[in-house]
């Protein structure tokens, strides 16, 4: 099996429980945020000729359209969000093979760091092992 085939979420769905996602993302989600853009609508509506005094109605009216601009910008908040966290999902699933083969470079850096320390450090070594072995002769 590829890499690839190992990694696509999408050849692994079952079209039946696909069909029912589908549904119920509707009835769940977008039918509610509908529902919900047609009451405020209607709201503002009925603000507008139901109410006689011109100041506060106008008021309500501003106040029905802030909000209506901020649950917009705390919508598209939402939904930057939801997107974030599904592509950091999918990275999530896609890391552990590249991180194994960074890991593989880094161990052979090491090694060969190792090697070079080694054999930088390998004549102070002798010399001092030379010094340390004429002195123990010079004390007998």
């Amino acid at each position: 099996m590829e890499r690839n085939e190992i990694l696509s979420p999408e050849k692994q769905r079952n079209p039946i429980t696909q069909e029912a996602h589908r549904r119920q993302t509707f009835w769940q989600i977008y039918f509610p945020l509908i529902l919900f853009g047609v009451l405020v609508i209607s709201a503002i509506v009925l603000a507008i000729l139901l109410d006689d005094t011109g100041a506060s109605k106008w008021a309500d009216i501003s106040l029905i359209y802030i909000l209506s601009l901020i649950m917009v910008v705390m919508l598209l908040t939402m939904i930057m969000l939801v997107v974030t966290v599904i592509y950091t999902s999918k990275m999530l699933k896609a890391t552990p093979y590249y991180f194994f083969v960074i890991q593989r470079y880094v161990y052979i850096l090491e090694l060969r760091v190792k090697q070079a320390s080694n054999g930088a450090a390998e004549p102070f070594l002798r010399l001092n092992s030379m010094i340390a072995g004429a002195r123990v002769l010079r004390k007998k």
